[in-house]
């Protein structure tokens, strides 16, 4: 009797229409710099010319930082299909979890 070992498939890739490069910035442990990294890059890689789109997630969920380092104060707005669009600043587009939770919320981590 042989024994075969069984490997998982590959997870199929999913491509984000109108995206031809992503970076992800990440790491088991807090407070390293990955939001520094992630904003200094996306920053950067727009350039003073301003020809390549960039985005920007914050996906962290106990502590998302984006909002403030990217200096944005605003709500996103939502457009016709009640999704939420991002806002920008410095030319990069930006969604956070932050956008999600209201300011004085517990969930917040404000005081």
């Amino acid at each position: 009797m042989s024994t075969k070992k069984v490997v998982p498939p590959t997870p199929k890739r999913l491509p984000i229409p109108g995206v031809d490069k992503v970076i992800l910035v990440a790491s088991g442990k807090g407070g390293v710099g990955k939001s520094t990294t992630a904003v200094n890059l996306a920053v950067a890689l727009r350039g003073k010319d301003q020809t390549c789109k960039v985005g920007l997630l914050d996906a962290d969920v106990y502590g998302p930082s984006l909002p403030m380092m990217m200096n944005l104060n605003d709500s996103p707005e939502l457009n016709e299909q009640e999704m939420m669009l991002p806002l920008m600043n410095y030319g990069v587009k930006c969604m956070s979890m932050a956008f999600l939770v209201k300011q004085d919320s517990p969930l917040s981590g404000e005081d």
